[in-house]
């Protein structure tokens, strides 16, 4: 079936002009990974040029729950 996006996510795209492709490369290909307060993996990268973080549903890694730019750090 693939990977699946939440609203949250498809906005987050739309925000940086990205592609579900590029989103899948960062989930596998981050340069960084950690959670999030409820375990969620959180992995980072570059989409259309910006760095971002991927956020993975914990129970579900073929679930993308959010993608926002990534601040400094």
């Amino acid at each position: 079936e693939g990977v699946r996006f939440k609203r949250h996510a498809k906005n987050g795209l739309r925000w940086v002009n990205g592609t579900a492709e590029e989103a899948e490369s960062v989930v596998e290909n981050s340069f960084g990974k950690d959670f999030d307060e409820d375990g969620n993996p959180r992995y980072r990268g570059y989409i259309s040029g910006t760095r971002c973080r991927v956020v993975v549903a914990l129970d579900d890694p073929d679930l993308i729950i959010t993608i926002h730019r990534r601040r400094r750090g």
